[in-house]
């Protein structure tokens, strides 16, 4: 009986192998080779005089392209400011406004599928396209921003796109708002919690407010870690609204951005220390998702406390 049982049990291993085989075989081609190539290149010459062939640096200078992000490029303690800036917009913003409104869909009010289906609307439509959309809406001749803005001020003619800390703003507005995918997983992890358990709670009292703070956010909180996660690094990547709306003029510059300006924009096509950032990014993103846990973990032991 137990040599059937080992048997059966490497049975269902070994299918469970074959099954996941092809997805990684897929991460290693896609995803690990790529990733490991950009950390290699970091640390090696690979720029225009020698497109075919990189160069590892000798031990001496193994952290020279490093040395010049850090030290000498100009716009990247920029990007990394501005990127974090987006990343803490998503956690703080982006991941409450989906909240809420998954909240307020799940209690079905009139007119409650019509919102859920509008607010969706700008995920189904491409970042490119939205941010030549946002570039109309702050068009400073007949954009709608200035518009408004001239009722208040009718002297008013400047692009707020290219306004120190203004541009920020607007950019942030760009994209914060749109968080329809995550508010999708939020409501269809709410709509999964058991009849029983609301009825429950409303016989014991709890409405409102009280209802959503002391069962429907607790039960679904490993949803709101995944969709902070991804609002997070969405936010840490963000690339299309810099691109079509700034081009990284006055102060706007992200981590993804700067790494098209040093690989393609640039004469000299310096691969080796745009995959220098690009070896930063990944580092930062790994420390959000880590930040992200024990944010999370903390708030389990806290409860679990209670």
């Amino acid at each position: 009986m137990n040599r059937i049982g080992k048997h059966q049990g490497w049975k269902k291993n070994l299918f469970i192998f074959l099954f996941l085989l092809p997805t990684l075989v897929c991460f290693c081609i896609f995803y690990l080779y790529p990733i490991l190539t950009v950390l290699i290149s970091s640390f090696a010459k690979w720029d225009y005089t020698n497109l075919n062939q990189m160069e590892l640096y000798s031990l001496p200078h193994l952290f020279d392209n490093y040395k010049y992000i850090f030290t000498q490029y100009p716009y990247f303690w920029e990007g990394l400011r501005n990127s974090c800036i987006w990343a803490l917009c998503g956690l703080v913003i982006q991941v409450p406004i989906a909240v809420t409104v998954a909240l307020v869909i799940s209690n079905k009010c009139r007119g409650w599928k019509f919102t859920r289906n509008v607010y969706v609307i700008p995920n189904v439509i491409s970042s490119a396209a939205m941010g030549l959309v946002f570039l109309q809406l702050y068009n400073p001749r007949y954009g709608v921003v200035n518009q408004i803005i001239r009722l208040f001020k009718p002297d008013f003619a400047e692009n707020i796109l290219f306004m120190p800390k203004v541009n920020m703003i607007a950019l942030t507005c760009a994209y914060i708002f749109f968080a329809g995918t995550n508010m999708i997983m939020v409501l269809g992890q709410i709509n999964a919690i058991p009849a029983e358990i609301r009825e429950a709670a409303l016989l014991d009292g709890a409405t409102g407010w009280t209802l959503n703070r002391r069962i429907i956010l607790p039960l679904i909180r490993n949803t709101l870690k995944t969709i902070s996660i991804l609002s997070v690094s969405s936010g840490f990547l963000i690339y299309n609204e810099v691109f079509f709306l700034t081009q990284g003029a006055a102060g706007t510059k992200s981590i993804s951005f700067l790494i098209r300006e040093l690989a393609v924009v640039s004469p000299r096509a310096q691969y080796a220390r745009a995959n220098a950032i690009g070896s930063i990014q990944i580092l930062g993103g790994l420390v959000l998702v880590l930040l992200i846990n024990l944010l999370f973990y903390e708030k389990k032991e806290r409860s679990a406390s209670k």
